[in-house]
């Protein structure tokens, strides 16, 4: 009777666990579809996407009910679809990009992940936006005559090379060219001048440090902020750049991207 008892209690016992295993199971995909619709919706409106582009969240493989136990998402990946629109006023919008965040967390000052990971690719297009809006300001701090700066205030062409690691410039279709190579340091990017290319003219004392100033200042503004700077990579139409972070404001990130 004993032998019975204990198997019925068994019996209860692994009934009872399969169900809560299914409730489980049920509440983590509810849970997941439910906070992967809201917060897609809400990068949407953040990045102002299209009606035909979508955001995509994902949750990783860390039980997402367990982690909000702890009032902790373990990971959160996002992929963002680009909104980047350039036109003769300048440029609009963000490339695409992939963020991974990692122990997301609501604290009193805003949502607040313990690290965060984002791999963007920026194109030549982007690259030679953010440039030309730099060289007025920058090459003016040289001192150079007028006449000079304009041959070099017109971007003409940007364009990465992947196989040499450079980025080629051309200033007023082909007045002057510069190839510079970015590589990252202390966190930061840095764009060392590889090498220069005349026609015509010499190159003003000075003028190519500003240029490898005004890009990576201009890259500071539009794409780095605050975060860290892991890899920047020429590939071929572009710079492939992953940043880093730890302990991000997410509101304070948002807030200081809109400002730019």
């Amino acid at each position: 009777m004993t032998k019975t008892n204990g198997s019925l209690a068994w019996k209860i016992f692994v009934g009872v666990l399969a169900v809560l295993v299914v409730t489980a199971i049920v509440a983590e995909f509810g849970l997941r579809a439910y906070l992967s619709r809201r917060i897609e919706t809400e990068i949407a409106a953040a990045v102002d996407l299209p009606a035909s582009e979508h955001a995509q969240v994902s949750f990783g493989h860390s039980p997402l009910t367990f982690g909000l136990l702890t009032s902790k998402v373990p990971e959160l990946t996002a992929a963002i679809p680009s909104t980047l629109a350039l036109n003769e006023d300048g440029y609009t919008g963000t490339p695409a990009a992939t963020v991974n965040l990692r122990d997301l967390r609501q604290t009193d000052a805003g949502a607040v992940a313990e690290s965060m990971d984002l791999a963007t690719v920026v194109p030549d297009s982007f690259i030679q936006e953010i440039l030309q809006q730099q060289m007025r300001q920058a090459l003016g701090d040289t001192g150079l005559s007028p006449k000079l700066l304009e041959n070099f205030v017109s971007v003409s062409e940007v364009k990465t090379n992947a196989a040499a690691g450079t980025i080629s410039i051309t200033f007023t279709e082909g007045v002057a060219a510069l190839d510079l190579h970015p590589r990252t340091e202390n966190g930061q990017a840095t764009f060392d001048v590889d090498a220069t290319r005349l026609f015509g003219i010499d190159l003003p004392g000075g003028a190519a440090e500003k240029i490898s100033e005004a890009l990576q200042e201009g890259m500071r503004q539009a794409v780095f902020g605050n975060l860290r700077v892991r890899d920047i990579t020429t590939i071929e139409g572009g710079l492939r750049v992953t940043l880093a972070g730890e302990e991000v404001n997410l509101d304070e990130l948002a807030g200081s991207a809109q400002s730019r």
